[in-house]
């Protein structure tokens, strides 16, 4: 078993679904309780007002409810190995009849579109549960979120125009390619966590993305005060799209560098590391 199956990467999906149904429920349940905690500031801050300002408190609780999407998205990654937490799970799941690339490739779908589309639905069920303590409480409703919460998630809103006076369409893109680069890499970056470290991976991983922010971040400000204003206009766009290219590159690297730790992985590993 050298080369990637279909047919056999089709069985590990299946048998990985059944296995992690009550850790699928579990965390829905997680982030639903995540989603519905704006909500229901919502309801507590527009009992017995008028409808504009429960509307506009129902938007303030969906942008929050949009942030704790990100950062659930984000930080899944470490969640990449949680079906090996015992020695008993690690022995199952590095025994099955595939080879290592299809057991990585069926775990990272688990945290990348499998976790995404869990936190949707638990968005989606906090607002339903919210639009019911509305009616039964006698709440303005105002209106149902999920459709401009998908819109906002798919770049289709206005929420997601990006225009800024003065600057060129040349340097909107660039920030637009340097910010998505960015977030390829803090989610590769968590997945790294994910892979490398044994147990307390999102605390692990969020220490060190500190430590690498704040190493960085001197050198970033005395570059910036160093140079003139002009040259630094000129040479905006192009530094921005070397950030972007920098942090795809890192990116890919991180995920390749998540793989050889899996293949290295044992059954008894370090206490802290999977090495």
């Amino acid at each position: 078993m050298t080369k990637f199956n279909i047919n056999r990467f089709g069985k590990v999906l299946l048998w990985s679904a059944r296995m992690t149904k009550k850790e699928m429920l579990t965390n829905m349940g997680s982030m639903f309780f995540a989603m519905f905690i704006p909500f229901l500031i919502h309801l507590l801050s527009s009992y017995r007002t008028s409808e504009i300002h429960a509307a506009g408190s129902l938007l303030s609780a969906m942008q929050f409810c949009l942030m704790i999407y990100f950062i659930i998205t984000v930080t899944g990654g470490c969640w990449l190995f949680s079906n090996m937490k015992t020695k008993e799970q690690r022995l199952t799941f590095k025994m099955l009849p595939a080879t290592d690339l299809e057991k990585f490739v069926a775990r990272a779908l688990y945290v990348t579109v499998v976790w995404w589309v869990m936190a949707f639905v638990a968005f989606c069920a906090a607002d339903v549960f919210r639009m019911l303590v509305s009616l039964v409480a006698g709440i303005p409703v105002v209106k149902c979120v999920i459709p401009e919460f998908a819109s906002i998630l798919l770049g289709t809103s206005e929420y997601n125009s990006f225009n800024v006076d003065g600057m060129t369409m040349a340097e909107a893109c660039s920030i637009l390619a340097l910010a998505y680069a960015w977030l390829f890499w803090l989610y590769s970056f968590y997945i790294l966590g994910g892979a490398l470290f044994r147990r307390r991976q999102f605390v692990f991983t969020t220490l060190a993305h500190f430590i690498i922010g704040m190493a960085c971040l001197p050198l970033f400000v005395g570059f910036v005060d160093d140079i003139d204003q002009h040259i630094a206009r000129e040479m905006f766009a192009p530094l921005a799209w070397t950030g972007a290219a920098v942090f795809a590159l890192w990116g890919v690297a991180d995920w390749v560098l998540s793989y050889k730790i899996f293949r290295r992985m044992q059954v008894i590993n370090n206490k802290w590391v999977n090495l």
